[in-house]
């Protein structure tokens, strides 16, 4: 299944449920599905980490959802909800900007004022909901389409550990790979004074993603995502909560297990920069 619109129409807003169980019994194309797949990372041994490489990878599910079915997907099972306390949520408070703001509208005016340009065609974001109330996103990525449906600009939202302190990047996708400077402080064994450099293509029926950080010429540190698309239908939502019950709380403990890989191996602590909170910076150059 294929996630491009038809060239020369924009994306449809302010479609209701009823609209969407209209679309689904004709048999359109719902592009909001889950995921399954392998994050890997990579520590390289030089002059910016001390010395200690180090890798890992780990088994990860995630949900790739359209901002504009974001109320018909949670509402396809009563096991995910957007307003309830469920064992799925997507709860818009866990996403950027004001949560009394659609996140599409959010998303769109970010991008415009950063780039000088609104996204035309759909927004598609890729993250771990909240799973049994645990929520934690290390990164979410927001791939921006514009009316033709190609990839115009990505959004990246991380979030530090341990400080969970969260910063926004929107980054032009017409040329890749795309190279900015890293504003946030995100790990206690990695430095900050980096730059970021993303390859990340339109998301279909698989996902690669690569995020890497360099100093200069020297290779720091490479996180490559690779995922396969699952489904989305109503038992592929029904089943998350149970075949995958820390899908989002795995990350978190991921994340802490390896850190203390890393102390073991005397990885040199970097301690954090003072930063406002929620900065958003942008990435193009």
């Amino acid at each position: 299944m294929g996630l491009r619109l038809p060239r020369g129409r924009r994306a449809q807003r302010g479609r209701g449920l009823r609209d969407s169980r209209r679309d689904l019994a004709r048999g359109a194309p719902v592009r909001s599905a889950l995921y399954e797949g392998r994050l890997v990372h990579t520590r390289h041994a030089g002059p910016a980490t001390g010395g200690v490489g180090h890798a890992f990878s780990q088994r990860v599910t995630m949900l790739l959802v359209a901002l504009d079915e974001w109320e018909e997907v949670a509402a396809r099972h009563p096991f995910w909800s957007t307003t309830r306390w469920a064992p799925v949520r997507l709860d818009r408070a866990d996403y950027l900007g004001d949560p009394a703001t659609p996140l599409e509208a959010t998303v769109r005016d970010l991008v415009a004022r950063r780039l000088g340009r609104r996204p035309a065609g759909r927004i598609l974001l890729l993250t771990t909901p909240r799973v049994w109330g645990w929520h934690f996103n290390p990164l979410s990525v927001y791939y921006c389409l514009d009316e033709a449906g190609d990839l115009a600009a990505v959004v990246l939202e991380v979030t530090s550990t341990p400080w969970h302190e969260r910063t926004a990047y929107v980054v032009d996708a017409l040329e890749q790979p795309v190279r900015f400077d890293k504003e946030m402080h995100v790990s206690p064994f990695l430095p900050s004074d980096l730059e970021y450099v993303l390859r990340a293509g339109e998301p279909g029926e698989s996902i690669h993603l690569n995020l890497g950080t360099r100093r200069g010429e020297e290779r720091v540190f490479d996180a490559g995502l690779s995922l396969q698309r699952v489904g989305n239908a109503r038992a592929d939502l029904a089943r998350l909560p149970w075949r995958r019950p820390f899908a989002a709380a795995s990350v978190s403990w991921g994340i802490y297990r390896q850190a203390l890989r890393l102390w073991r191996k005397g990885a040199p602590f970097v301690p954090r920069r003072t930063r406002a909170a929620h900065p958003v910076t942008a990435g193009h150059r």
